[in-house]
């Protein structure tokens, strides 16, 4: 699978990775279209303290299901539905989290940032993350 990466500030590759293995608990994108944002331009231009590197940038998401891991719950996903995905995690235990805040967590993990994001041709995540958008383009589901 082929994957945008930014290697060092300045310089973006492409680059062959192994397609994501689909987890119980997952479900798995097939990537059609993804925004680049400030925070993925701060960090090709290396002013994005918070971004680990290299990274594959990318969180404003449009796909469609692939695949479904077998302990998500069933009727949420259908193969081909459009979908969209929130890019953060959380810890569920840090001050902010215990405040209803977790927008604000203080071991946040968001795609593209300190964790590979999305510019790549498949993307497995946690099936929590994963927004249906019936009737919503994939195209318009990254905007």
């Amino acid at each position: 699978m082929l994957s945008i990466q930014i290697s060092s500030p300045g310089k973006v590759e492409l680059v062959e990775q192994e397609k994501p293995t689909l987890l119980s608990d997952q479900v798995l994108i097939r990537i059609h279209y993804v925004g680049f944002c400030g925070s993925d331009l701060n960090t090709y231009l290396g002013r994005n303290p918070l971004a680990i590197s290299p990274v594959i940038p990318g969180h404003e998401i449009g796909g469609t299901v692939e695949a479904v891991g077998k302990d998500v719950p069933a009727g949420l996903f259908a193969e081909g539905m459009s979908v969209t995905v929130n890019p953060y995690t959380a810890c569920g235990k840090c001050s902010s989290c215990r405040k209803g805040r977790p927008n604000a967590c203080e071991h946040n993990q968001t795609l593209g940032v300190q964790r590979n994001g999305a510019m790549s041709d498949y993307i497995a995540v946690p099936w929590g993350k994963v927004i249906p958008a019936p009737g919503i383009s994939p195209r318009d589901c990254a905007l």
